[in-house]
């Protein structure tokens, strides 16, 4: 057996298992769909498979190189996902090879972090991986506005050609994704989500946002931009359209809680995936360029992304990260 990338050859292979053991039961949409970035074929350095002595995949593992706007500056960030084995190859170490095999990778590749997401998050702490960072979960299910939009604003459906304008306004948050050019038209477009804009008389869109990510992120806003008085009212659109109930908040985000709780919304925040570091002095030297301290343990992700504590609060750390729903792989 042996570990090697994907090849056009292995490409559609590749996708069929990962389709086939991440998708929801009776989901509408396929892994390619809500994973287009980091499944593309662009990607294919950062897509290993572990290949039988026939030749069969019996699993895969990749990672989408990105970096992340922080509160030190940019930031190098691996999002690892579609670690799978194929049921005929199950309890035979493979999923723990492709982790070691890609983490090994990474390192010595000036990259400092690596996070994925997963409900088995045990798996993954051999390897490094804990729970760091933060995120807050709004419920919009009893958000009541009592003024309409004035009449010279109009909520209308996202339009594939609003891509380059929405993408201005997300780059407006002080902490992000930084997106390639080619990621945001292929996020904003993914079948199974859909988008809401808010535009004025001129037609310019002053806020955007949008719910789902195919079976990935069902029931969920899972990103918005623009002017903040008039996401509430985007929210409750999609609320009262049925597509959506819950809203991810990501740091640097946090004052449009107060506004939503004061118009009858509940929260909890909760941590923003699993989180490994990878290069440690990499880390030590960009919080200190921005004067912030390093932690003492400095190979813990929690001592330098925070967490969560026993109340449901973030506890900050010298590097804030954020991670918005689309860019979770």
């Amino acid at each position: 057996m042996s570990i090697v990338t994907v090849t056009a050859a292995d490409r559609a292979e590749f996708l069929n298992l990962v389709d086939a053991e991440i998708r929801p039961d009776r989901a509408l949409t396929n892994a390619w769909d809500d994973f287009p970035v980091i499944l593309g074929a662009s990607n294919g350095q950062w897509q290993l498979l572990y290949k039988a002595e026939d030749g069969t995949i019996a699993g895969c593992i990749a990672c989408l190189i990105r970096y992340f706007e922080t509160s030190c500056g940019p930031v190098p960030v691996a999002g690892i996902g579609s670690v799978v084995t194929h049921p005929q190859y199950r309890n035979q170490g493979i999923s723990k090879a492709l982790q070691i095999e890609l983490l090994h990778r990474l390192r010595g590749k000036n990259i400092p972090l690596g996070v994925l997401w997963t409900d088995q998050p045990e798996i993954y702490a051999g390897r490094g991986f804990e729970a760091a960072g933060w995120e807050i979960h709004v419920s919009v299910a009893e958000l009541a506005i009592s003024e309409p939009l004035e009449s010279d604003f109009t909520i209308r459906s996202f339009e594939k050609n609003d891509s380059e304008e929405v993408q201005q306004l997300y780059h407006l948050h002080p902490l992000r994704t930084l997106r390639e050019e080619e990621d945001a038209l292929a996020y904003y477009n993914m079948p199974g989500t859909e988008g809401f804009v808010v535009t004025n008389g001129q037609k310019e869109i002053l806020a955007a946002t949008f719910c789902g990510k195919g079976a990935d992120f069902p029931d969920y806003i899972t990103e918005f931009s623009g002017d903040s008085r008039f996401l509430p009212h985007l929210f409750q659109h999609v609320r009262d359209l049925n597509l959506a109930h819950q809203v991810l908040l990501p740091p640097g985000s946090e004052d449009l809680v107060n506004t939503l709780v004061d118009l009858g919304c509940s929260w909890m925040t909760t941590s923003s995936g699993q989180w490994v570091v990878l290069e440690p002095n990499i880390l030590e030297k960009i919080v200190k360029e921005a004067g912030a301290e390093a932690p003492e343990n400095t190979t813990s992700a929690a001592a330098w992304l925070g967490s969560v504590d026993d109340d449901g609060q973030p506890l900050v750390g010298p590097l804030t990260c954020a991670v918005w729903g689309f860019d979770s792989v």
